[in-house]
């Protein structure tokens, strides 16, 4: 009994004793079953993807391949190895296996051996396919980065953290100085991503209490679930199905389903699907589907869907990527393409563009907008494509226009006139008399209107003014004293097609409506229905309804 227990001993002693470099089993890794799909997405997020998702070590030189590539890939249950086959196709880039890791590197139509800094002469050369393949690499192998020259000294390649260090192969008779360990400055960096290898499982579904406090334990974060279920709250790396919780759900990297709870949503990277949550949502890159919450939805990124809270909307930017000139195959993000919606109590704001309706009852705020601006005080947008709808609307390159008028009822009239386009613009107007042997009267209001017709040289416009008429020496009239107008204006560009400044007549209809006391007629009377040949008057002891037909004629600038 005595020795089976020392043999049983020795045993473990051996096995623990095996370095762990022979416990890796290097074409497992390659064989892994991936399904992906990508359309015209950076083959550096491509990669990205590969490695969260799958727990792929990959390692490249930023500074020596060209990562920006688009790549349009569909592939369902393919082992890793024929993924990167026809990824890295007629994309100028190779790849090696070292131990676990892959290492990417630019595809070489020579092989040269290394050469000495003293000695610049070339070394001889044989073919090699330009097609990418994998190969197992030894301790005494490293991939060739770059081909020396006979007329410059070579570069120091620096190896990946884990990879060994080249040395001299079998069949070169010169020596070999060594590669730079990764803590020489003077190596080109090599890196995989700006974040640390994170390696992911799967797992069709997870109960939890409280973050690590469930069936994952420790492995929460590093684990994507089909089916996630957490009574208070739960961290996970990703959610490709169904998740809820009674308080919160944090995920790490992506969504792809319905993730719903009680007080908050938090997702680091991209959501796919419905988000909803009883206070907020937060997400730190773009989105496609739903955010609804009781009060505020944040994401860093575009969403192209729907955005609706109680209380505001927040929807950032395009992330900018300045490594790559070309924005139409570089870009890292994609600006919105289908049709958005944010709605919400008080304010909305969209940094990048949208498509449909911003809608909120306070203001909204967008770059560009393709559709309509509906907010109860204020629109501010960079461009609008559509309508901005709003008692103020302020846009960048929009609709800005100044008018002088003269009317058969106001001698000085003027109009500011604003809007995302011609095709609905607000505007605040004023007018003054103070001439003749009148009494003076001045008012203010406010209107709006569109453009029926706009031509280079002809346009036609609508517009719709309510001002307050006072007639009172002291300044303001109490009473109810309203001129309300209806007026279709042709302009006319007198000197460049096109330009801004036009002349401007047409006729109007106007309708006062007055319940101002005229204490020396005894009656309720206004001042500005005198002279008219009236089409309406109608009144009572408190109220008076006049109308008669006008003109207008001015100039806008």
């Amino acid at each position: 009994m005595q020795k089976r227990i020392c043999l049983g001993v020795a045993l473990l002693f051996a096995l623990a004793s095996q370095p762990i470099s022979a416990q890796v089993r290097p074409g497992s890794v390659l064989e892994r079953k991936v399904t992906v799909t990508f359309q015209q997405a950076p083959l550096e997020s491509v990669l990205h993807t590969l490695r969260r998702q799958y727990g792929v070590r990959i390692s490249y030189s930023n500074t020596a391949l060209n990562l920006q590539q688009p790549v349009t890939l569909h592939v369902q249950n393919q082992p890793l190895r024929s993924v990167l086959n026809t990824l890295l196709a007629d994309k100028n880039i190779g790849y090696e296996l070292v131990g676990d890791q892959v290492v990417l590197h630019p595809a070489r139509a020579t092989k040269s051996r290394p050469v000495l800094k003293s000695s610049p002469a070339s070394s001889p050369t044989k073919p090699a396919s330009s097609k990418p393949t994998a190969t197992k690499a030894t301790a005494s192998k490293v991939p060739v980065v770059v081909a020396t020259s006979s007329s410059q000294p070579q570069a120091k390649a620096k190896p990946t953290e884990g990879m060994p260090a080249a040395t001299t192969q079998p069949n070169t008779p010169d020596p070999v100085t060594p590669t730079t360990p990764a803590s020489d400055s003077t190596a080109a960096p090599t890196t995989e991503s700006e974040e640390p290898i994170r390696t992911t499982l799967t797992k069709k579904a997870q109960v939890s209490f409280l973050g690590p406090l469930g069936s994952n334990g420790l492995r929460a974060g590093q684990t994507v679930n089909h089916v996630s279920l957490n009574v208070l709250g739960g961290y996970a790396a990703g959610v490709d199905g169904f998740e809820a919780a009674g308080l919160f759900n944090v995920d790490r990297d992506t969504v792809a389903g319905v993730q719903v709870a009680g007080l908050a949503n938090v997702v680091g990277r991209h959501l796919e699907g419905f988000q909803g949550a009883g206070l907020l949502n937060v997400l730190g890159g773009t989105g496609t589907g739903w955010q609804a919450a009781g009060l505020l939805n944040v994401a860093a990124r575009p969403v192209n869907g729907i955005q609706t809270a109680g209380l505001f909307n927040y929807a950032g930017p395009v992330k900018p990527n300045a490594a790559a000139p070309d924005p139409a195959s570089a870009a890292t993000d994609v600006a919105p393409r289908r049709a958005t919606v944010q709605a919400a109590g008080l304010f909305n704001v969209s940094l990048n563009e949208v498509r449909g309706i911003q809608a909120a009852g306070l203001f909204n705020a967008a770059g560009t907008v393709h559709g309509v601006q509906l907010a109860g005080l204020l629109n501010v947008a960079d461009s609008v494509d559509g309508v901005s709808i709003a008692p103020l609307n302020f846009v960048r390159h929009g609709y800005h226009r100044f008018e002088a008028t003269n009317t058969e009822s106001w001698p000085v009239g003027a109009s500011l006139k604003l809007g995302g386009s011609a095709a609905f613009y607000t505007f605040f107007a004023g007018a003054y008399d103070d001439f003749g042997s009148g009494s003076r009267r001045w008012a203010l209001g406010y209107g709006a209107g569109t453009e029926l017709l706009t031509q280079r040289r002809i346009s036609v416009g609508l517009d719709a003014v309510a001002l307050h008429v006072n007639e009172e020496q002291r300044g303001w009239t109490d009473n109810l004293n309203l001129h309300n107008q209806l007026r279709l204006l042709v302009g006319f560009a007198p000197f460049k097609a096109g330009g801004h400044l036009r002349l401007i007549a047409g006729p109007t209809v106007s309708v006062l409506v007055t319940q101002r006391y005229d204490s020396e007629r005894g009656q309720v009377y206004s001042h500005l229905g005198e002279n008219r040949r009236l089409w309406l008057e109608e009144g009572s002891a408190t109220t008076r309804v006049l109308g008669w037909f006008g003109y207008c004629a001015g100039v806008r600038f």
